[in-house]
């Protein structure tokens, strides 16, 4: 009997220059890393190799095309399948594309992802850092819980992190003993650590995803069981303790440490 062949549902796409040889592809090199619903539509995956079918602000992806197609080159074009992917929220599938970014060596041309290519490998930066004690007048520790893919780490960007985890957060003793700590003896770290589940290719505990400098936590119920993180304005502070904090790792039951409910 004849087999059906059902449509694979997929919204991101690759650009594969087959002139380099295997390289971060078995069939030559990802030069771009595009979205479905970008291209012209309806979709076409002929239009996909042409340089106006990227966004105007991908001037690097579209020079490539442009010269290989005078070359006389067919780029190739493939599309990532989706199996059973969480969200169809665009959050969620731009963080795909900048994962995807970040791990392929060498980076594709996405002007876009520029903010997250990252210098070596992902596992060498990981497996690098190194345990920092926290300081003696003390530091907020809020764990990022379940296990957190190496792959990820690059965009974890400090906006999306903060919002998604720190902004509001909720508990009653943990979050009134942090208050009052801010308000008896002022602004103080808040980091963002890894939880530390094993497994492969997860970011060990303790590990710092993100700093920040806390001046108060604020009740915003009256039952005191969700609370408002606002952060201190200090530039200069905040550099340092990023410079010395960010990407490293910290003892989780290091004695300095106040620690919230987990995010």
């Amino acid at each position: 009997m004849p087999v059906t062949r059902e449509a694979v549902p997929w919204r991101i796409y690759l650009l594969i220059d087959p002139t380099t040889g295997p390289s971060n592809h078995a069939l030559g090199t990802i030069f771009y890393v595009g979205l479905r619903h970008e291209l012209p539509q309806p979709v076409d995956l002929r239009e996909a190799t042409e340089p106006e079918s990227l966004p105007e602000g991908e001037g690097a992806a579209r020079e490539r095309l442009g010269k290989l197609s005078q070359a006389g080159i067919r780029v190739i074009v493939e599309v990532v399948p989706e199996q059973a992917w969480p969200s169809a929220e665009s959050g969620h599938l731009a963080r795909t594309v900048g994962t995807l970014c970040a791990c392929l060596h060498p980076a594709p041309l996405n002007e876009r992802m520029k903010s997250v290519r990252w210098p070596g490998t992902l596992v060498q930066t990981v497996e690098r850092a190194q345990f920092v004690p926290l300081p003696e007048d003390g530091a907020i520790l809020r764990t990022h819980t379940g296990p957190t893919p190496i792959g990820q780490l690059p965009v974890l960007d400090e906006q999306s992190l903060f919002g998604e985890s720190l902004a509001v957060i909720e508990g009653s003793t943990a979050p009134k003993t942090v208050a009052k700590a801010l308000r008896e003896g002022g602004p103080l770290p808040l980091l963002l650590v890894a939880e530390g589940r094993t497994g492969r290719g997860v970011i060990p505990g303790g590990f710092v995803f993100g700093v920040w400098v806390a001046e108060a936590i604020e009740p915003i119920n009256e039952g005191q069981t969700r609370w408002r993180v606002l952060l201190h304005d200090d530039p200069e502070m905040v550099g340092a303790l990023r410079r010395r904090y960010l990407h490293q790792r910290v003892s989780l039951d290091d004695f300095n440490a106040l620690k919230l409910r987990k995010a």
